[in-house]
C-alpha cells in the first residue's frame, strides 16, 4: 500500500505532466523546464526534483498512451480482405487510436513531423522513438498493400506508391489538425475513411 508521502508525490508528478502536456503542445520544441514550473508556479530547482528533464518528463506523458499500431495492423492483415479494404482498416485503426489521443499526437506533431523523418532518425524522448518505429513499420506494412491494391486494379490511381502512402498519411494528418478544434464522434470515423480513400477509388 502507498505511503502518504508516496501519494503525495504521485499527485504532485500528476499535476506537473497535466501541466507539462498543456505548455508541449503550445510551445512545441520551445518548451523548457522554466515553462512549466513557471505555470505550475513552482521553482524550476524543484521541478528537477520531480523529473531530470524534459525528455524524461515527455516519456512519461507519451509512454501512458503508447500504442503499437504495427501490432493492430498485422491482424487486419491476416482477414484476407481486398487489399484496399486492408488500407481502409489500416486507416481506420490509426484515426481511432489519433482520436482518442489527439493530446499525445500534438504533442508528437510540435516536435517533429513523422512525413518528413528518416527512419534512423532519433530523439532524446525514447517515447517518441518508440512511437516513430511504430509508425515506419506501420508504414511498410500500408505500402505493402498499396503495391498490391494497385497491382490488382483495386486502386484507380496513377501515383505511385509511395506518393499514394504519403498522400494518405498526410491527409490523416489533416483531419487531426482539425480535431484539434473539435473532433467528431468515433463512430463517424469509418465514414471519413470512406472519403480519404475517394481521392483513389
Amino acid at each position: 500500500m502507498a505511503t502518504t508521502k508516496q501519494k503525495r508525490l504521485e499527485q504532485k508528478r500528476a499535476a506537473i505532466l497535466s501541466a507539462a502536456e498543456q505548455i508541449l503542445i503550445r510551445r512545441g520544441k520551445n518548451a523548457t523546464m522554466g515553462d512549466i514550473a513557471q505555470a505550475l508556479d513552482m521553482d524550476k530547482s524543484s521541478l528537477y526534483y520531480y523529473f531530470k528533464g524534459l525528455p524524461e518528463i515527455l516519456n512519461a506523458i507519451l509512454d501512458k498512451e503508447y500504442y503499437d499500431f504495427s501490432l493492430n495492423i498485422h491482424d487486419i492483415r491476416r482477414d484476407n480482405k481486398a487489399h484496399v479494404d486492408v488500407l481502409k482498416e489500416m486507416a481506420r485503426v490509426i484515426l481511432e487510436f489519433y482520436h482518442d489521443n489527439i493530446e499525445i499526437l500534438l504533442i508528437i506533431l510540435t516536435r517533429i513531423f513523422p512525413l518528413f523523418l528518416e527512419p534512423g532518425n532519433r530523439e532524446e524522448s525514447t517515447a517518441i522513438n518508440n512511437y516513430m518505429d511504430s509508425y515506419h513499420l506501420a508504414n511498410d506494412l500500408m505500402l505493402e498493400e498499396i503495391r498490391l491494391a494497385l497491382q490488382g486494379g483495386e486502386l484507380a490511381t496513377e501515383f505511385a506508391p509511395e506518393l499514394v502512402l504519403q498522400t494518405l498519411r498526410g491527409a490523416i494528418f489533416g483531419v487531426c489538425a482539425v480535431w484539434r478544434y473539435g473532433k467528431p464522434g468515433r463512430s463517424d470515423i469509418p465514414s471519413i475513411v470512406e472519403q480519404l480513400f475517394r481521392m483513389y477509388v
